[in-house]
């Protein structure tokens, strides 16, 4: 069995002029995550269930799977802050709202 973390977050993303996203993202976006005292970040997919679209200055709750951070599982907690980031720099931050764990078989 393989264990895969998911969770959501409210997630602030930066606006443009402020190193943000330059264009609108859809659900299904990788980003990294970037999490309080850990040396390495994890690749997550977004997904929106209401939104078609998340725009650059957006603020949404979103659910995020986190692919390949079985090692990372049992550090996720509600409340646990993080940086969202990618080839560009950090686009946006968030706070962990709920935590979920699913076994797949």
């Amino acid at each position: 069995m393989k264990k895969t973390s998911h969770f959501t977050a409210l997630i602030n993303f930066y606006p443009t002029d402020h190193n943000g996203l330059v264009s609108p993202v859809s659900t299904g976006f990788r980003v990294l995550f970037q999490f309080p005292y850990e040396l390495q970040s994890y690749l997550g997919a977004l997904n929106f269930e209401e939104e078609e679209l998340i725009f650059p200055g957006d603020s949404r709750s979103i659910n995020i799977s986190l692919i390949n951070a079985d090692s990372f599982v049992s550090k996720l907690y509600n409340g646990m802050d993080f940086e969202i980031v990618d080839q560009s720099g950090v686009i946006g931050n968030g706070i962990v709202t709920e935590t979920l764990i699913e076994e797949n078989n």
